[in-house]
């Protein structure tokens, strides 16, 4: 597909959903061509080493050439493939919004005040020692449609937070606004209103709890120098939980002040 194709189809959909400026792009991250070569000339050479071996009746070198070629092989095919699938594959920040470039050149559209993220952000760790961040998002839109964000794209760590941000910035003033007009608002399992948090059965007035914060993936509460776990639910499955945790903490200090 034609990169001016490509190009007019963004701003073509980016103009429907009216996203405003673009902001940032993000391209795929593709397998360096140098490592895709190497890997090439690895397999090349082992495939040689095995014909050799074969030729001259050394079973050893022949088994190991075969060994060799068609791991390597394996890798480099199957990477090559990878790139070939991902290549053009992108994904574009607006002010309101994103557009995400798919496989085969479908176009994705999420506008930051219509959508649901649920978000798993795991830091993963080897004898002890920090080892990498892995991030993965799903993207809901109004329709129910959903797009997975598995950290695909350049610089995840900067892209997961703008979209946290994003929506956070969107969403919580309406969501300020129906809890400070009597409403109530439910995050998952997790129900707020102006005067409590609820959840699992559990409710807790808002002037009784010190610190909200994720401990072992879970949100739990200081309530009077004591840690609760509000809910079994894993942060994972809280639908827009930089919302929910803006909106607590607002509330959570509103009633500090009052008292």
């Amino acid at each position: 597909m034609e990169a001016e194709d490509v190009s007019a189809r963004i701003n073509e959909a980016a103009h429907r959903a009216r996203l405003g400026g673009h902001r940032a792009t993000y391209p795929a991250t593709l397998m360096p061509k140098g490592r895709l070569t190497a890997g090439g000339v690895v397999a090349g050479v082992a495939l040689v080493l095995a014909l050799i071996g074969l030729a001259t009746g050394v079973v050893f070198l022949t088994i190991l050439g075969l060994i060799f070629a068609v791991v390597f092989g394996f890798q480099f095919g199957r990477i090559a493939l990878l790139n070939q699938k991902k290549e053009g594959q992108q994904l574009l920040f607006f002010e309101h919004g994103l557009v995400c470039v798919g496989v085969g050149g479908r176009i994705h559209v999420r506008r930051w005040d219509s959508t649901t993220v649920y978000q798993n952000t795991v830091r993963h760790y080897r004898n002890g020692g920090y080892v990498r961040t892995t991030y993965s998002y799903r993207l809901i839109d109004a329709a129910g449609e959903t797009l997975g964000l598995a950290g695909g794209f350049h610089r995840p760590e900067e892209w997961g937070k703008a979209i946290q941000q994003a929506v956070t910035d969107a969403q919580l003033p309406r969501a300020v606004a129906t809890i400070q007009s009597g409403g109530t608002l439910s995050f998952g399992d997790i129900s707020l209103n102006r005067a409590t948090v609820s959840a699992s059965g559990k409710s807790v007035p808002w002037s009784r709890i010190q610190e909200i914060k994720v401990k072992d993936g879970q949100v739990s509460l200081r309530v009077e120098g004591k840690w609760l776990s509000l809910t079994r639910t894993m942060v994972r499955s809280i639908p827009n939980f930089f919302v929910f945790y803006a909106l607590a903490e607002h509330l959570r200090l509103s009633a500090a002040q009052a008292n």
